[in-house]
């Protein structure tokens, strides 16, 4: 019974794909154009990092933070209340220190948190001085990021990576990405 049910769903979903008026034969031009058009640009072209003017999480002072070239910049997006937040800081504390002397600079910057709410984090976690209030134009600049969320420029100050809604098990591939960025 089920068989028959795949067998005729697979010729009524082939159908409509035949029929759609802008289908293109799949490997052609126009259907790569379509994937083109249809996935975001982060992954289709390059793209400066943007800059980073930031609430300073202390004074709560607009600051500047450059993009220096010859330096990868990791910017992690975060909250006080994101459970995944939370369980990410052991290991990033973790990579910060590992990097700290290879031309590597991690920011973190607190998304939809209140000022109290992200030192108190920061502060547990031991990440004050490179801990921020994100403002609306950053949050805009980096699309509203899934929490938590990993971005980093290469040494050129290209937007290389980025991982949205990330966890413990992604951060092997931010090593990786980090071994081959920094190691010169």
């Amino acid at each position: 019974m089920s068989f028959k049910i795949l067998t005729i769903m697979t010729f009524l979903l082939g159908s409509v794909n035949a029929l759609a008026n802008d289908a293109a034969p799949h490997g052609s031009a126009a259907a790569s154009a379509q994937a083109m058009k249809t996935t975001d640009k982060y992954t289709n072209s390059w793209i400066s990092f943007p800059a980073l003017t930031l609430k300073n999480i202390d004074t709560a002072e607009p600051q500047a933070l450059p993009l220096t070239k010859g330096r990868v910049q990791i910017v992690v997006f975060l909250a006080s209340w994101c459970v995944p937040c939370q369980q990410l800081m052991p290991e990033m504390k973790r990579i910060a220190e590992k990097y700290k002397g290879k031309y590597t600079d991690i920011s973190y910057v607190f998304a939809h948190d209140t000022d109290p709410d992200a030192r108190a984090f920061a502060s547990y976690h031991k990440v004050m001085p490179a801990s921020y209030m994100g403002t609306a134009k950053v949050l805009e600049d980096f699309h509203q990021p899934d929490l938590p969320a990993i971005y980093a420029s290469d040494r050129y100050g290209w937007l290389a990576y980025r991982k949205l809604n990330s966890r413990t098990t992604d951060l092997p591939e931010l090593e990786k990405y980090l071994e081959l960025h920094t190691s010169f």
